[in-house]
């Protein structure tokens, strides 16, 4: 009798956790969020004159990007991810560049898997058939 455990699939997903929720990258935009905030706020109180109760829009405007960088995760990937392949996208070479082989153009087309027959395919229906190697079994 073998040991089996089950694994979920959303494994990969994992993102280490530096402080409750937050990863390290969300940490940091957050930080920087509320000092743009704190700045924004000192910039529009002692340069401008504008109480800071007033200044809340120029604060939101500051503070906003930061925050949506850190939890923006676009196609399912982070933000440092997606930019590069972005910027190529954009800015790359547009065209793409294709050269047929005679060797592909003149291949024999590859053949058809066997047939299962019912015993293989009873045989990978039962539990433990992902450690089953067909290729030792013959």
């Amino acid at each position: 009798m073998s040991l089996s455990v089950a694994v979920h699939k959303d494994i990969g997903e994992y993102r280490e956790k530096v402080v409750g929720k937050l990863s390290l990258r969300t940490l940091c935009c957050v930080a920087l969020g509320l000092a743009a905030s704190v700045a924004a706020a000192a910039l529009c109180h002692w340069c401008l004159g504008i109480a800071v109760s007033d200044a809340s829009l120029p604060v939101m405007c500051a503070s906003v990007p930061f925050w949506l960088l850190g939890f923006w995760r676009p196609h399912g990937m982070p933000a440092e991810r997606f930019a590069p392949l972005l910027w190529d996208h954009l800015f790359g070479p547009s065209e793409l560049a294709y050269a047929s082989s005679w060797r592909q153009t003149w291949a024999r087309p590859r053949r058809l898997a066997a047939k299962t027959t019912r015993r293989h395919r009873r045989a990978a229906r039962r539990k433990g058939a992902e450690l089953r190697e067909p290729s030792k079994e013959a």
